[in-house]
C-alpha cells in the first residue's frame, strides 16, 4: 500500500503536497512540486531497500552496499538531510532506526572519503 500511495503522489503534485511533510519553505515556489516528487521517489527507493532487508531478500552487508549506491545520488543525500528530523521519533533499538544510522554513517563516510572509489568507502556496522 505504501508504494501505491507513493506512486499516486509522485504522479500528482496536489497529492504529493498532502503526502510529503518535508518543509520546502526556503525553495522557490516554482521548484517545490518537482522537488517534493523527487523526495517522495527517494523515499520509495529507501523504503524498498529497507523492506528488502526486512523481508530477508538481502542481508545486512548487501543492504549496506545498496544504500551506498543510492547515496551516490546527490538528490538522495539531499532528501536524507531534509528528512533527518523525521527519524528522531524512532525507537533507537528498532530496525528502521538502525538502518537510518547506517545510512547516516554512509553519508558521513562518503563526505569524509579522500578517494573517488566510493564502492570501497565505509564498512557496515555490526548487525
Amino acid at each position: 500500500m505504501h508504494f501505491h500511495l507513493l506512486s499516486k503522489a509522485i504522479d500528482d503534485p496536489e497529492l504529493a503536497a498532502v503526502m510529503s511533510t518535508v518543509d520546502l519553505g526556503s525553495r522557490p515556489a516554482t521548484e517545490q512540486p518537482g522537488l517534493r516528487r523527487q523526495y517522495l521517489f527517494a523515499n520509495a527507493l529507501y523504503a524498498h531497500a529497507l523492506k528488502s532487508y526486512l523481508a530477508g531478500y538481502v542481508n545486512w552487508q548487501e543492504l549496506h552496499g545498496h544504500l551506498r549506491v543510492l547515496c551516490q545520488n546527490p538528490m538522495i543525500r539531499d532528501y536524507w538531510e531534509a528528512t533527518r528530523h523525521h527519524r528522531d521519533s524512532l525507537d533507537h533499538a528498532s530496525t528502521e532506526a538502525r538502518v537510518g544510522r547506517m545510512m547516516d554513517g554512509i553519508v558521513q563516510d562518503l563526505e569524509d572519503a579522500d578517494t573517488d572509489e566510493w564502492w570501497v568507502v565505509g564498512e557496515p556496522p555490526e548487525e
